[in-house]
């Protein structure tokens, strides 16, 4: 999203695809002035041809000595590998925007609609309904947001409908796109996927759920004043439900300071409820009111969750804590990070505030590796 958008927890970088609508949508009324559903030819210059196979071991080479993937650091894997990613998704996204086309065709005719036009607005429109319930119950979670606070009822709502509207209209392109891979209705034949590199994640210490021994392990690189996060962890709830006794979730602190005031503080708060085992139900609260971070919160969760609120405060002050906060963010940046939330499945890694649907494509293909 742009930082002229309503966005709940700030404007802050992220350079995932979460967030963001698919390129195909912003430019689908430009495409679609043209009414041939076939592509034109393009003239694809030699170092842009998608023929060539990104997946070889050898990458080139220099002073007469040949550089491999394997040479490479985690880092540079992960680098190239995003690089090589970015021209893949490019390319099913104009796959994505031409089935997208045939979408439009039926719909046309199933409600018998003779311009395109109407069709296209009519189409999306129904896709990025927000009813009135979901708009004042967003406004009461969300009260105390400054962009809110203090507006007249009419001017909040007309805020959140535009916020709302973007939301589903970008969950449903993100969605259609998965969906339609999934299922094989598109798929990219004229270069080969990307080889998504593994990830040895060293979990030390931080807090996890889930049987030690499952088949899979979902670790998290997250912030608790990122919203995107808050999203995510919505999704991770709806995992650990469907494949109970089968993930491992294990979180790590990733709180980037310079536009979350108070994600290091509620990191802190995280851990010292960790310390009196109860980190669950302090992670649970803190993201479910990541737009009130602060330390009247932090407090009140701790009171409601039973923590002694001595040793929490006590806890709060402790250099060990903050020093180990560091050492997860250091650790992160090491694995090439720079944006939350970030997931690695089994050493997977993906990158963003995904739909369920993607992490299940990795979960049930390490299951099926596993068994």
């Amino acid at each position: 999203m742009s930082s002229g958008k309503f966005i709940i927890g700030g404007v802050f970088i992220i350079a995932a695809i979460a967030g963001s609508i698919p390129l195909f949508f912003h430019d689908y009324k430009r495409f679609s002035n043209s009414n041939s559903t076939t592509p034109s030819a393009v003239s694809i210059p030699k170092s842009l041809d998608f023929s060539q196979n990104f997946s070889g071991d050898s990458l080139g080479t220099y002073s007469n000595a040949t550089l491999k993937r394997s040479d490479l650091s985690s880092q540079e894997r992960q680098s190239l590998f995003d690089a090589e990613s970015k021209v893949y998704t490019i390319v099913e996204e104009l796959l994505a925007k031409r089935y997208f086309d045939n979408v439009i065709k039926d719909y046309m005719k199933k409600k018998n609609i003779a311009s395109l036009s109407t069709a296209q607005q009519m189409f999306l429109e129904e896709i990025q309904t927000v009813s009135s319930e979901e708009i004042k119950t967003f406004i009461t979670q969300n009260a105390d947001h400054p962009r809110l606070k203090g507006k007249p009822f009419n001017e909040q709502a007309a805020m959140v409908r535009n916020y709302l509207s973007e939301e589903k209209r970008n969950a449903y392109f993100k969605n259609f796109i998965a969906d339609a891979s999934a299922k094989g209705i598109i798929e990219v034949t004229g270069m080969p996927k990307p080889f998504q590199p593994k990830v040895k994640i060293d979990i030390g210490n931080s807090p996890s759920k889930g049987p030690n021994d499952a088949p899979v392990t979902i670790v998290e690189f997250a912030d608790f004043q990122c919203p995107f996060c808050a999203n995510a962890n919505k999704v991770v709830e709806e995992i650990l439900k469907e494949y109970k006794g089968k993930v491992r979730f294990v979180f790590k602190n990733f709180p980037i300071t310079q536009i979350h005031p108070e994600a290091m503080n509620a990191a802190i708060a995280g851990e010292c409820a960790f310390q009196q085992n109860k980190y669950w139900q302090m992670h649970d609260a803190l993201f479910a009111n990541n737009t009130k971070l602060g330390p009247t919160l932090y407090n009140k969760i701790a009171q409601n969750i039973g923590l002694n609120l001595n040793e929490f405060n006590k806890c709060k002050n402790d250099s060990s804590v903050k020093e180990k906060i560091a050492n997860e963010i250091e650790y992160g940046q090491k694995l090439g990070i720079n944006a939350t939330p970030a997931f690695y499945i089994n050493g997977t890694q993906l990158m963003g505030a995904q739909p369920k649907i993607e992490f299940d494509q990795i979960i049930k293909k390490e299951l099926a590796a596993k068994n």
